[in-house]
């Protein structure tokens, strides 16, 4: 079993959507991706090309379909998370739908993030 932590950064994000009218059930979108990350099941594509420095951590970005727009995964949301192999621990760090493109955050952004809250 994995512990999940939501740091400050991914919780704004979550308050920003909650506040918007197409996306109220966000919770319960990204609920069925938590308990599959709770059990170590690590869903969705390793993110290439960010030079961390341990191996066994895994920097993920993982498709979530927005039940509130109908459209599926593919313009649903993106969440990025950070699993630590070794305490077992699961950092979300972001959420963004897709088609906002304001909230995307780039490589940069990411490392940052990572280096804010798991390092």
């Amino acid at each position: 079993m994995y512990i999940i932590i939501p740091t400050e950064n991914f919780k704004k994000d979550i308050e920003y959507y909650e506040s918007k009218k197409k996306f109220k059930h966000i919770d319960t979108d990204i609920g069925v991706v938590v308990k599959d990350l709770i059990l170590g099941n690590f869903v969705g594509k390793e993110i290439p090309g960010l030079h961390l420095n341990d191996k066994n951590n895994k920097l993920i970005k993982v498709r979530i379909a927005n039940t509130d727009t109908k459209m599926g995964k593919s313009n649903g949301y993106r969440m990025i998370y950070y699993a630590v192999k070794e305490d077992k621990s699961i950092y979300l760090l972001s959420i963004y739908y897709k088609k906002d493109n304001k909230r995307i955050l780039s490589n940069e952004d990411i490392i940052k993030l990572v280096k804010k809250y798991c390092l």
